[in-house]
């Protein structure tokens, strides 16, 4: 399977490293372009001396810096503000902790590949539907 190169970045934050591995697996075989980070002071300091990504996907529950605060930190910098995010948790409450953080979506774990994809894909079509 030849996965069509999108040129598109997407930046996994989540502190599980299998979890990690098999989310960038999966988005590279797609022809993404995948950064990772394991909390949010990581993916902070990444985007803040990296190529921005079009996407962050982005868990809830980390140490150092949760998704939460993340979130927070990132809407207050002018220059990171307005990558979308999409939130994949493992959270009881985690579409009201989406919508909350202003997310483009939310996914459960264990994340089902083909929604994820799907979801992705929503969030770059033009008119930016919900996922």
């Amino acid at each position: 399977m030849t996965a069509a190169v999108t040129h598109k970045r997407i930046l996994l934050i989540d502190d599980n490293p299998l979890t990690r591995e098999s989310i960038s697996m999966l988005l590279a075989a797609s022809g993404y372009c995948v950064a990772l980070a394991a909390n949010g002071a990581d993916a902070l300091q990444r985007l803040r001396e990296h190529r921005k990504p079009d996407l962050i996907l982005l868990d809830l529950a980390m140490p150092v810096l949760d998704g939460h605060d993340f979130r927070l930190r990132q809407q207050q910098d002018v220059d990171l503000a307005a990558i979308p995010i999409v939130v994949v948790s493992g959270a009881e409450h985690a579409e009201e902790e989406a919508a909350a953080l202003g997310a483009a979506g939310c996914l459960h774990k264990p994340v089902d590949h083909g929604r994820l994809l799907d979801a992705i894909r929503r969030c770059f079509e033009p008119d930016n539907a919900p996922v």
